[in-house]
C-alpha cells in the first residue's frame, strides 16, 4: 500500500490560540484521513531570536502599553495582501529556514493557522514558475473577522468562522469558490459535556449551585482580579472557578480568598494552568473572559453564556461585536461591572437560557472536522482515502 499524503500545518505561537487551532486541525485531519502523515511546524522556532523578540514580544508590549495604537494599525491594515510589502522582505529573510524546510517543500498539502505564515507561504506559491511551494495552500482564519492580513492571493482555500465572515472575505476580493465557512477549528471535546452535573462531579466541583468560570487565557491577563472580587462581594448562591494560567502572582493573591460561602457569598476555587478547559466550560453556566478567537469559539461550542472583558482594539473588539450582536455575550469594559453582570445572569434564569441558546447557534463543536474536510478536498481525497490528482487554483492563477 502506498504512503498517504504528506500534510504540514504551520502556526506561530503569538499567544496560545493559533497553536490550539493547529493541533485541533491536525487531529481532525488524521481522523478524517488515517493514512495521512501530518506534521505541525512552529514557524517562530525556525526564526532568529531578534525576529521573535521584535515580532512576538513587540506585539505583546504594544497591546499592553499602547492598545489604541495597535487597534489603529489593525484597522489601517484591514485590506487584502498584495504581496508588495516592505515588511515582507524582513519576514522572508527571518523565516528563510522555515520557508526552505524540506517538510514544506515536499508536502502534498500545506495549511496555516497564522497570518505570518500565510503571507510567507503565499509568496512562495506565487513568486516563481514553477512555484517554490508546489503544494496547495489553505489558510485557516482564527478570528471571527477575516482581517485583510489573512487574505493572501496564493491561498487555494481560505477557511473562515461563519457565513457572514465568508461574505466579508468575498467582498474584500477573495474568489468566492476559494472561501469556505467551517468555523474556527477547536477540539471537539468542547461541546461534548451535555450533562453539567456529571462534568462538575468529574472536576470535583459543587453540583448543587450555579457555576461561574473566570479565565484570562494562558497568561491570566485582562481584569481577572477585580472581576472575581466583584463576584465575591455579591449575595449569591454560586461557585466561582478562576483559571489564572501561568500567572503565579495572580493565583497566589486569589488563593487567599478561597473558601466556603460564608454569609451567602459565592465560594471560590482557584486554578493555575490547566488542560481541562473543555470540562470546565462544560460544567459552567457563565464565563467571564477575554474575547479571543479560540476561547470564544470554545465557549460558544459549549453553550456557555459569556461576559466579555476589556477587548483589545482590533481583533478582540471585532470578536466581541460579533458575539454581542448574536445575543451570545455581554460586553463590559469595567471588570467590576463584568462580575455584577455575571451575577445578574445567574439571578435571571430566563435571560441566561436565552443567551445560552444564542451561543449554541453561534458555536460549532464540529468546526475542526469541517475544516479538515475542506482542506482535504484540495487533495481530492475520496471516501476510500485514495488521492486523485488535482490542480491548484493558486498555481493556475500564477501560471
Amino acid at each position: 500500500m502506498s504512503d498517504g499524503p504528506r500534510i504540514v500545518i504551520c502556526t506561530a505561537a503569538v499567544g496560545c490560540g493559533h497553536t490550539r487551532a493547529a493541533l485541533a486541525l491536525s487531529q481532525a485531519v488524521a481522523r478524517a484521513e488515517p493514512t495521512a502523515r501530518v506534521r505541525v511546524i512552529e514557524a517562530l522556532d525556525l526564526a532568529p531570536n531578534w525576529f521573535v523578540r521584535g515580532y512576538r514580544d513587540a506585539y505583546l508590549t504594544a497591546i499592553a502599553k499602547v492598545p489604541r495604537l495597535a487597534g489603529w494599525l489593525y484597522d489601517l491594515s484591514d485590506r487584502p495582501s498584495t504581496g508588495k510589502r516592505a515588511a515582507g522582505r524582513v519576514e522572508h529573510y527571518a523565516l528563510r529556514r522555515f520557508a526552505s524546510d524540506p517538510l514544506l517543500l515536499e508536502a502534498d498539502l500545506v495549511v496555516t493557522t497564522h497570518f505570518l505564515c500565510a503571507r510567507v507561504l503565499s509568496d512562495l506559491r506565487l513568486s516563481s514558475t514553477p512555484p517554490l511551494l508546489r503544494a496547495p495552500l489553505a489558510v485557516c482564519v482564527t478570528d471571527q473577522h477575516p482581517h485583510g492580513i489573512w487574505l493572501v492571493p496564493g491561498a487555494d482555500r481560505t477557511l473562515v468562522a461563519s457565513e457572514p465572515a465568508r461574505q466579508t472575505a468575498i467582498d474584500a476580493g477573495m474568489p468566492a469558490e476559494r472561501v469556505v465557512a467551517t468555523g474556527i477549528p477547536i477540539d471537539p471535546a468542547f461541546g461534548s459535556f451535555s450533562d453539567k452535573i456529571a462534568a462538575r462531579q468529574e472536576m470535583g466541583l459543587p453540583r448543587d449551585k450555579p457555576l461561574i468560570l473566570v479565565c484570562g487565557g494562558g497568561l491570566g491577563l485582562g481584569g481577572i482580579e477585580p472581576a472575581v472580587q466583584s463576584l465575591l462581594s455579591q449575595s449569591l448562591d454560586a461557585h466561582v472557578v478562576v483559571v489564572c494560567g501561568k500567572n503565579d502572582e495572580l493565583r497566589g493573591r486569589l488563593t487567599r480568598l478561597e473558601g466556603g460561602d460564608a454569609n451567602g457569598r459565592p465560594s471560590l476555587s482557584v486554578l493555575g494552568f490547566t488542560t481541562r478547559m473543555a470540562e470546565l466550560m462544560g460544567a459552567a453556566d457563565v464565563m467571564i473572559g477575554k474575547p479571543g478567537g479560540l476561547t470564544t469559539a470554545e465557549a460558544a461550542a459549549s453553550g456557555l453564556a459569556m461576559v466579555l472583558l476589556e477587548p483589545l482594539p482590533g481583533q478582540e473588539e471585532r470578536n466581541a461585536t460579533n458575539l454581542v450582536g448574536h445575543g451570545a455575550a455581554i460586553l463590559q469594559n469595567d471588570p467590576s461591572a463584568a462580575g455584577l453582570a455575571a451575577a445578574e445572569l445567574i439571578r435571571n434564569p430566563e435571560a441566561l437560557a436565552k443567551m445560552r441558546g444564542a451561543t449554541r447557534h453561534v458555536g460549532c463543536a464540529q468546526s475542526a472536522a469541517n475544516a479538515a474536510k475542506a482542506v482535504l478536498e484540495l487533495l481530492g481525497v475520496a471516501a476510500n482515502g485514495r488521492i486523485a490528482g488535482t490542480h491548484s487554483a493558486a498555481q493556475e492563477a500564477a501560471a
